[in-house]
């Protein structure tokens, strides 16, 4: 997949990538230093699967540690032409819908190409998805 960086109050450096949540079109932020797929409260409502409650805390972008509001188990996830079903930690977040984390990255096999603002998903030997960001 293609990124390209986007900018936010005129400052560039935040990577961010379409991807499609359940049939929704939405903008996702790359955070290198979150682990997890997150998902705010008010986007996970709008998926129609329920939260399922957790006691778990995590740490986000420009925040402190918080609490999770939950977890939302085997949502429908494409990022070009990669599909997969995977598990959303849901939290409060007013800046971001959604954020992919560095284990979720790892695990469908991407490779970061930040100096030509790339991201790719290497599905097999000598094959790969790339997909526009923005």
């Amino acid at each position: 997949m293609v990124l390209i960086f986007k900018k936010r109050n005129g400052e560039e450096g935040l990577m961010f990538m379409d991807i499609n949540i359940a049939g929704q079109k939405r903008s996702a932020l790359i955070d290198s230093r979150a682990s997890y797929l997150v998902i705010s409260k008010k986007a996970a409502k709008k998926l129609g699967p329920s939260i399922k409650k957790s006691n778990k805390k995590i740490k986000t972008v420009n925040s402190q540690e918080a609490s999770t509001v939950g977890v939302v188990h085997n949502v429908e996830l494409q990022i070009g032409e990669w599909k997969g079903k995977e598990d959303f930690e849901v939290i409060q977040l007013d800046d971001y819908d959604c954020l992919l984390g560095l284990i979720f990255l790892n695990k469908i096999q991407t490779i970061l190409f930040l100096w030509v603002d790339q991201i790719h998903i290497v599905t097999g030997p000598l094959t790969r998805i790339v997909v526009l960001v923005h």
